[in-house]
């Protein structure tokens, strides 16, 4: 009990934060979304909200294997998620330019959710012919050496470990010939569970692992592209990192 009063400060600091923040980088965000050739520019804005959200959460992040990733390479990136800290550790580290996949329901944030629209590649994910033609017409930002993550369980998970796939960004590998780049994030489920407040600062880790090809596949092959990402994934999954070790809470 102690321990939760105590935290009260630093969960009544990330929220100011998180209202003033998005005051100044969403109108910034829309603006420059209006502009030709804005998408590296919103990408910044974007690391600068999760960078400032982060330090207000007490959240830090570390990155393995940025080796194996190619530059100037389109990947459709597949994560797991733990919780909402995933969003700003894969923000935060990943080595490539990338756009995101958001739930239809955040575009109804004010500022922000309208500059996310522009930013990102939406999805509704009650409705599943709806999303994957979402993913379908968003395969058209994946040019230039950009990048598209994909929360490959569809929701967060609620107990830490690997849930089902769905099929959606598997369908989209193989109808481009983009390759899936295999990325779990350790840590994220414990510093900010599922549907609780309980934020407490810790240490995120995301593993990448080595890039999944998939030219010349077809759907027909869509499952066992799942199961080799998700063995993938699992390899760099731990069940008992400790986010918090070091740290003072």
């Amino acid at each position: 009990m102690a321990a939760s009063i105590g935290m009260l400060p630093r969960r009544a600091l990330a929220l100011v934060v998180l209202v003033m923040a998005t005051i100044v980088v969403a109108p910034s965000l829309l603006a420059v979304s209006l502009l030709p050739h804005s998408a590296g520019a919103m990408l910044s804005l974007m690391k600068l909200w999760s960078w400032i959200l982060s330090k207000a959460m007490g959240l830090t992040f570390s990155i393995k294997g940025t080796d194996k990733v190619v530059p100037e390479t389109s990947y459709i990136i597949a994560s797991n998620h733990q919780g909402i800290a995933d969003g700003f550790a894969l923000t935060s580290t990943l080595p490539v330019p990338f756009r995101l996949t958001i739930k239809k329901d955040l575009l109804k944030i004010p500022l922000l959710g309208w500059a996310l629209a522009r930013a990102s590649i939406t999805l509704d994910r009650s409705k599943g012919s709806r999303a994957m033609k979402q993913m379908r017409e968003g395969s058209g930002k994946l040019a230039q050496g950009w990048s598209v993550i994909v929360f490959v369980e569809g929701t967060r998970s609620r107990d830490g470990s690997l849930q089902p796939f769905k099929r959606g960004a598997f369908v989209l590998a193989v109808n481009t010939g983009v390759p899936i780049l295999p990325v779990t994030v350790n840590g994220s489920f414990k510093v900010l569970p599922r549907n609780t407040l309980a934020l407490r600062p810790g240490h995120v880790t995301v593993t990448i692992d080595d890039p999944i090809e998939t030219r010349g596949l077809t759907e027909d092959d869509v499952a066992a592209l799942m199961e080799k990402t998700r063995a993938a994934m699992l390899r760099n999954l731990d069940a008992d990192y400790d986010p918090f070790v070091g740290r003072v809470s």
